[in-house]
């Protein structure tokens, strides 16, 4: 029992960690997106739940790029396993010709022999400072980048693909069956689905739409009116 409500709590905390960092990278790439357009966020807000989409397409990415990357981490792999056999030769070879110092425990009284003029034992010591001095700077250093990385990969993916959409736009309109270049049409279906605009979807939320034509149209949405993609 005590085992599954550890698991539990550990599982609610990775939950807790995890879907504020997804909603953070969806909304970074929703906000380079937009802005690439000249679209601000504040005529057409929409909460951090509504971007939930570009969050998952920004994980795929992510993904796809490390298992584009699989080389690299087989050959860093493959590196600590070469060092950790080395490691574990030398130490055997050592010890059976002798060098038990490699092996002997190290105290303030017993601080084994000099290496470069410095004991073993304050070599450890200096290692140990080492290590807390560089905890300080470590995990602060960790999170930034950690957070740089949910934030700025999303924002200029977002920025590259409206740049995308509108290259394509500029070149073929609303004719390309492209995905990213496919025209978003707004219909008045008061009117005999009478099409009143069309262009790239930038953004919409439940109160307005905002469409690209060569250049920004925001539509208000009235209970008459239907988004369509595509025809």
């Amino acid at each position: 029992m005590e085992k599954f409500e550890r698991l539990l709590k550990l599982a609610a905390s990775a939950v807790a960690l995890v879907v504020p960092c997804i909603l953070l990278s969806g909304f970074s790439y929703h906000i380079g997106h937009i802005y690439k357009f000249g679209l601000s966020h504040e005529l057409l807000n929409k909460d951090m739940s509504d971007v939930l989409v570009e969050s998952w397409y920004i994980g795929v990415l992510a993904i796809g790029w490390l298992l584009s990357k699989w080389p690299y981490f087989l050959g860093f792999f493959i590196l600590l396993v070469i060092i950790g056999l080395a490691t574990f030769f030398i130490a055997r070879h050592a010890k059976e010709n002798g060098k038990d110092w490699f092996f002997q425990e190290l105290s303030k009284e017993n601080q084994g022999r000099k290496i470069l003029g410095i004991t073993q034992w304050h070599w450890c010591k200096l290692g140990e400072m080492h290590v807390e001095l560089s905890s300080r700077f470590y995990y602060p250093l960790v999170i930034l980048c950690f957070i740089g990385l949910l934030t700025v990969f999303p924002y200029q993916r977002g920025q590259y693909d409206a740049e995308k959409q509108m290259k394509i736009f500029a070149e073929s309109g609303c004719q390309t069956e492209e995905k990213v270049g496919r025209c978003t049409y707004l219909i008045d279906t008061t009117k005999n689905n009478q099409m009143i605009a069309k262009g790239i979807l930038i953004s919409a939320n439940d109160k307005k739409v905002a469409l690209y034509n060569n250049k920004i149209e925001v539509w208000p949405l009235v209970d008459s009116y239907l988004i369509q993609k595509g025809k």
